[in-house]
């Protein structure tokens, strides 16, 4: 039996405008050493295109906001809250509420799907 898994995630088509943003900070960071931080923006923006994701498979889910992956069983998952603003929250059965940075909302009933069994 197939395990099934869908990945979530920011399109790599970002990286793009990343590289727009870090050339339009490269002036106004190099100016003063003050405004230095400002080039720390597009960097921190690219680990998280390439760090963020959600992976739904049959087991669980894996969750990563950019720096840290956690994993959660089907059985762990208490459900999923939609704020009117901002991303969709995962609250597990024990532990606080995790923000899935990387998941669309559009996309969180094929994230259900592939979390009920067939």
């Amino acid at each position: 039996m197939a395990v099934r898994r869908v990945r979530f995630g920011p399109e790599r088509t970002t990286l793009a405008v990343v590289v727009v943003m870090a050339l339009g900070a490269l002036p106004l960071g190099l100016s003063s050493p003050y405004l230095a931080p400002v080039l720390l923006v597009p960097v921190l923006v690219t680990v998280w295109v390439l760090r963020a994701r959600v992976v739904a498979a049959d087991i669980g889910l894996e969750v990563c906001n950019g720096l840290r992956v956690r994993r959660f069983r089907w059985q762990d998952v208490a459900g999923f809250d939609i704020p009117r603003r901002g991303p969709v929250v995962l609250l597990p059965t024990e532990g606080r509420p995790l923000r899935l940075t990387a998941l669309p909302r559009n996309d969180l009933k094929r994230l259900l799907e592939v979390g009920t069994p067939a």
